[in-house]
């Protein structure tokens, strides 16, 4: 660990790097998620937050919400954790070129989506209008506040808030970011959405993205509960024929519908 850093109240950013510098050099971000070792406690599958070409120094953004993170928690640089993976699999950028993109995270649900926020930032002639949607309670349970900050500069990126509470540190509205779609006015047919929340608030964005015209293959999903071993073997995220861990994190909502009724 080379730093720690508190996002939020409840969230930490935590820095690594490779005890074997080799291992940067591996094309290893194609999957959703690594296994975070804390050795003699236990590991926890943590979102990968960051794009492709972050090599050297990598980023988890964690909350702490049971052992493992409660020890991740109070760790400090210096530590050492173990990297397992990447699992999962990811958002399929090559597929997503030339449209319009939509992205809707709530709270830390903000990091998976992160791994595909920055690649298209950074190829953003590869793509159509990109809206960001991020989602809290209040401003300050926000991370990425000066990541979005910085995307918001880029031509054709807009980033819309939507907080419980107001705020006077950025332009937000005040209810849910459903209400906001609308009012984005895009070509909903050549559009990917990409969403990150609890299964009940996708639902109700899938539904009204697909009000507005949208088809359900079209809207991209993580569904990340559950997850233990990340390689199919433990079947504690098994959903009815699906492993999570294996054949998601990433779904169309089109399959999610297909999934038994805990999603």
């Amino acid at each position: 660990i080379t730093r720690m850093k508190q996002e939020t109240p409840e969230i930490k950013w935590m820095f690594v790097t490779w005890d074997d510098a080799s291992l940067s050099m591996q094309d290893a971000h194609k999957g959703q998620f690594f296994q975070v070792t804390v050795f003699g406690e236990g590991e926890v599958p943590l979102s990968i937050p960051f794009g492709p070409g972050q090599r050297d120094e990598l980023v988890f953004d964690f909350k702490n919400v049971g052992s493992v993170t409660a020890a991740l928690y109070d760790m400090q640089p210096g530590d050492r954790v173990g990297l397992r993976g990447p699992y999962g699999r990811a958002f399929p950028y090559e597929v997503l070129r030339g449209r319009h993109l939509v992205f809707v995270g709530s709270g830390v649900a903000m990091a998976p989506l992160r791994t595909m926020i920055e690649p298209v930032i950074q190829h953003r002639e590869d793509f159509g209008r990109v809206e960001i949607m991020a989602s809290a309670l209040r401003y300050e349970k926000l991370i990425y506040k000066e990541e979005m900050k910085a995307w918001s500069q880029v031509p054709g990126v807009t980033v819309h808030y939507a907080l419980k509470d107001p705020t006077q540190q950025v332009e937000a509205y005040s209810g849910y970011v459903n209400d906001l779609l609308p009012g984005l006015n895009l070509d909903w047919e050549k559009t990917t959405a990409l969403v990150c929340a609890s299964p009940s608030r996708i639902k109700k964005v899938a539904k009204d993205l697909m009000s507005l015209g949208m088809k359900p293959s079209d809207i991209l999903v993580t569904l990340e509960t559950h997850m233990r071993c990340g390689a199919g073997k433990c079947g504690h995220c098994k959903v009815g024929s699906h492993y999570m861990c294996v054949d998601g994190p990433v779904f169309t909502y089109e399959e999610m519908m297909a999934l038994p009724p805990e999603y």
